[in-house]
């Protein structure tokens, strides 16, 4: 069954519905998987895949067929795990046609999108990028270029689709892993009254306001003899110097961290004990006073209002200019 191939064409999450599409041989896959003889095109049908889950499935055109089981992700490891027990290989998105992958769609611009949107981490990205073909299809009939302020403009709102790193630094005892537990809603690190408690940093994948994020929480910036500890500043030093925003955090006993650069956004937490005036935003950890402040203030300076209702064409996928 080598001459057929697979592709996960849903985003690799839990969800409602998994979809995952079968190129080329697709016959002697679905009678395999489901036990039945006959895959009519166009006829979908509701079948038991191989004992793993319940789902439907069926035939799209001559060559390209779609499984589509329950979105949980331990159901789409074990079907996919049943795929290449038969020999199905994985396809490289990037060598198939958009048309291959999203035979349902009207043309190629409607194809990339789709492309995009099973990537696409941000719900802020789901009706941008619906809009987008509408956007498109006129170009190349008013020769319209592609500007500077498109490719930048562009280059902020694929942080929908591909998360930014967001990296969280102060110095010990200011109350980052209290910030960063409430912002994920779990304990994610140790927060406790005692300096050097974090001597890692822990990362997570968090909503900010439509726009997901990959959170990082640093080790207190601080000089110490401690190796693990010392070994830990020093990868998040390196983490800090290509983060895509910086977040500089202290309270109104601490100075302001020395930072490999200038950081995005200086917060001040512990505003319910005191505030400072020297911070862009005053938060409490604790109460959760102006916590919403912060996360709109970090989503908007990463993709900004501006962004988001920009008339003009989104560069998401350099295929679609040639489309």
């Amino acid at each position: 069954m080598s001459a057929c191939r697979f592709l996960h064409v849903t985003p690799n999450r839990p969800g409602a519905i998994a979809i995952i599409q079968l190129i080329g041989a697709t016959d002697p896959v679905l009678r395999e998987l489901t036990d039945q003889e006959s895959w009519p095109i166009g006829r979908m049908r509701l079948v038991n895949f191989s004992g793993i889950d319940e789902g439907l499935a069926g035939r799209i055109t001559g060559d390209i067929a779609q499984l589509m089981p329950h979105g949980g992700m331990r159901v789409v490891q074990r079907l996919i795990a049943k795929l290449l027990d038969l020999g199905v290989e994985p396809a490289d998105e990037s060598s198939l046609d958009p048309m291959e992958i999203y035979p349902e769609s009207s043309d190629r611009y409607e194809a990339i999108m789709l492309s995009a949107l099973a990537r696409a981490q941000s719900p802020l990205a789901v009706n941008l990028l619906l809009d987008q073909p509408r956007r498109w299809r006129p170009r190349p009939r008013l020769g319209r270029p592609i500007t500077e302020e498109d490719l930048a403009r562009s280059a902020r709102l694929n942080r929908l689709i591909d998360p930014p790193i967001v990296v969280l630094a102060g110095p010990p005892n200011v109350g980052k892993s209290t910030l960063s537990n409430a912002l994920l809603g779990r304990s994610m690190s140790i927060a406790i009254d005692m300096p050097g408690t974090t001597r890692d940093y822990t990362t997570g994948r968090i909503e900010l306001a439509g726009l997901v994020v990959d959170w990082h929480d640093t080790p207190g910036m601080r000089t110490t003899e401690e190796t693990i500890e010392a070994k830990a500043i020093e990868i998040a030093r390196g983490l800090m110097a290509r983060a895509d925003f910086l977040i500089a955090i202290t309270d109104h006993e601490h100075d302001w961290p020395e930072l490999p650069r200038a950081a995005d956004l200086k917060v001040a937490n512990k505003c319910d004990l005191s505030r400072r005036k020297d911070a862009d935003v005053n938060i409490s950890a604790t109460t959760g006073e102006n916590i919403e402040t912060l996360v709109s203030s970090v989503r908007d300076m990463l993709v900004s209002p501006e962004d988001l209702t920009h008339p003009g064409p989104w560069l998401f996928d350099e295929r679609i200019v040639s489309s």
